[in-house]
């Protein structure tokens, strides 16, 4: 049955909308890169010529191009965003910012605005639909669990402020930039915490780690610079990466760890402080849940959230 309140999301006239209700239903958990996402919507929302320009390629200037709003009486009270996404050499959906004005909830319009987009996922053909749903959210993860979605990894998202005195460091410390010769051994070991689906989301793939005259010169082109380093351990090895983003407001910290508990708690105490204090800005891991939360909380670290990934088949 197709609801009449529902239509497809416009980006010349629902921008600001959109803005508000997200903020309105994220506000307490958004950070300052979602704070600023939410201003740079109500910009091009007051800039009618460039959200006409926009509307051909939106997520070109990373605007909601697909998914449906809700609309009640003039007013948009909620939301559901798609974004098409590459993974494993097939495109799958994303669903995002599933969101109801909170005088209106427990009417079924989160449902509602699924089942639209499920529908509309089947009609492009698409054999693959992913999100993400909050531990603690569970009305969500009954409404996903309802529409067949199955949990397929556990993330939790640590976080640390900028490098203060309070960041517990260890001393001596030998880590030392990445060799070349070790590659391999990163490559499996990043592989081991971080599924492709993962690395996906976040637009880039483990061989784009790769020591290689090929990828500095594709990362010089695209102005990207990727630093390693790493720790040793008697035999073991440990790694971690990031990637230099002068407008984010934090950067996010890539660990290459031996799933052996005593060489992971110390490479989590050696390379996280050591890769904090060159940065000057916030840092994130993310990490399987439930995975070395000791050694998390001794560096001090806390956690953001722990999301539940979800997918589900269309075809």
């Amino acid at each position: 049955m197709i609801d009449k309140n529902i239509r497809p999301i416009s980006v010349t006239s629902d921008l600001k909308s959109i803005a508000n209700l997200l903020y309105e239903c994220f506000q307490e958990a958004m950070d300052e890169d979602g704070e600023r996402y939410i201003s740079y919507l109500r910009r091009i929302s007051e800039t009618p010529l460039f959200a006409k320009i926009a509307q051909r390629n939106p997520e070109k200037y990373s605007l909601p191009g697909e998914g449906f709003v809700y609309k009640e009486r003039d007013k948009v009270i909620g939301n559901i965003t798609l974004s098409l996404l590459k993974a494993k050499h097939e495109f799958v959906y994303v669903i995002s910012n599933v969101a109801v004005r909170p005088d209106a909830r427990g009417r079924g319009i989160a449902k509602a605005l699924t089942e639209t987009a499920l529908r509309y996922i089947e009609s492009k053909g698409v054999r693959e639909t992913w999100l993400q749903v909050k531990n603690d959210n569970q009305a969500a993860l009954r409404l996903y669990d309802d529409f067949g979605f199955e949990t397929f990894m556990t993330r939790t998202t640590w976080a640390q402020k900028k490098a203060n005195t309070l960041f517990l460091k260890e001393t001596n410390t030998t880590v030392h930039k990445r060799k070349k010769a070790d590659w391999s051994t990163q490559r499996d070991q990043f592989a081991a915490l971080h599924p492709a689906e993962l690395t996906a989301s976040f637009g880039f793939e483990i061989a784009s780690f790769q020591p290689s005259l090929k990828q500095f010169i594709i990362d010089s082109l695209h102005d990207r610079i990727k630093v390693h380093w790493m720790d040793e351990l008697g035999e073991a090895k440990g790694f971690i990466s990031y990637e230099l983003i002068p407008y984010q407001t934090y950067a996010n910290l890539w660990l290459a760890v031996p799933q052996e508990k005593s060489a992971e708690s110390h490479f989590l105490r050696t390379l996280i402080p050591f890769a904090n204090s060159r940065l000057g800005k916030e840092i994130r891991v993310n990490y399987p849940a439930g995975r070395a939360e000791e050694s998390f909380g001794v560096i001090g670290m806390h956690p953001l959230n722990t999301l539940h990934w979800k997918k589900r088949k269309i075809i």
